[in-house]
């Protein structure tokens, strides 16, 4: 069935253009098509999804910018060698939530993920980040002692999964992050002050959250995936790239204190395949990450997202 959605793919070259369009026919767009971002109109576009094969030159992406509606949506595609800083400049438009690495098969599954979540306004769900994954297990807490066994109920998972040590050392860390963000970051009071700001991490390790927080993990062929969420819905695409440019930027070496709270969220983007972030203002957040079960050296998430519901599709991310 087809979407009234308006769309457009522009890239450099008719093979890149090519293959883009056919995995969006798939979803039932139908996406104009352009060549370069040279011949775009001197008004502006006026599609409401915008999807663009980025070549890294930065000047391309402010010409595109300045044609692109204030309402738009643009989804960036970029070569597998780009870095964390140019993907954090690319998502730091408000009209950009979503970069992903084009190497191939996998970028276009990326990108038929990022199209159906966005189309269908169905964002929250670590299986659809991890396809042909096993059934996704669930484990709920609320305080520190559920958060160490959480850990470790997912760490023998993923030895059981076969993902490899160093990998399985990765997701651990990852995962303290973010329970612990979740457990005494989310929680705010009817005003929206933050619940915890005033209690020393120690005091914290003793005390509950007001509402319970969910991890799901997942293992497919080749990938491994976790997913935590909690039910305040604060986080907002700022606050997470504020602290990755932090943490990129720091003179300081980044040892697992010196940045504070808002080093989970880098650690994430730094050492994830995937980092997504799911937002209900208010009501919840979920944080994905996946990992390849191999390891590998990369410099940068393969796709980096934010989503907000609710909302129509190419209106919703603009409150983040």
């Amino acid at each position: 069935m087809e979407t009234e959605v308006k769309s457009i793919v522009i890239a450099e070259s008719a093979e890149v253009l090519g293959p883009i369009e056919q995995r969006l026919n798939g979803l039932g767009l139908r996406p104009d098509r352009m060549i370069g971002v040279s011949f775009l109109p001197p008004d502006s576009l006026p599609h409401d999804l915008i999807f663009f094969a980025f070549s890294a030159d930065r000047g391309e992406m402010k010409t595109l910018l300045a044609r692109v509606r204030d309402r738009a949506q643009l989804v960036a595609l970029v070569p597998p060698t780009t870095d964390l800083a140019t993907m954090a400049f690319l998502i730091a438009d408000r009209r950009c939530n979503h970069v992903l690495q084009s190497d191939d098969d996998l970028g276009l599954d990326r990108l038929a993920t990022t199209a159906g979540k966005l189309l269908s306004g169905d964002i929250f769900g670590i299986e659809k980040h991890v396809p042909q994954a096993e059934e996704v297990k669930y484990f709920r807490l609320t305080n520190y002692h559920g958060r160490s066994e959480a850990i470790d109920r997912i760490v023998a998972f993923a030895e059981a999964s076969k993902v490899r040590r160093t990998v399985r050392t990765t997701i651990a860390q990852v995962c303290e992050e973010l329970l612990m963000n979740a457990l005494y970051n989310a929680p705010v009071d009817e005003f929206g002050r933050s619940l915890f700001a005033n209690v020393t991490p120690k005091d914290r390790l003793d005390l509950d959250s007001p509402r319970p927080v969910s991890i799901r993990y997942v293992s497919s062929k080749t990938h491994f995936g976790v997913a935590v969420r909690d039910r305040f819905g604060t986080l907002t695409k700022e606050t997470v790239l504020r602290y990755i440019h932090k943490c990129l930027h720091s003179r300081q070496q980044i040892d697992g204190k010196t940045l504070g709270a808002g080093l989970g969220l880098y650690l994430v983007a730094s050492r994830a395949r995937e980092y997504v972030i799911n937002i209900a203002p208010g009501v919840a957040t979920e944080a994905i990450a996946v990992f390849s079960k191999r390891g590998g050296g990369m410099r940068s998430p393969g796709t980096l997202g934010v989503y907000v519901h609710p909302g129509a599709p190419v209106e919703a991310v603009s409150a983040a």
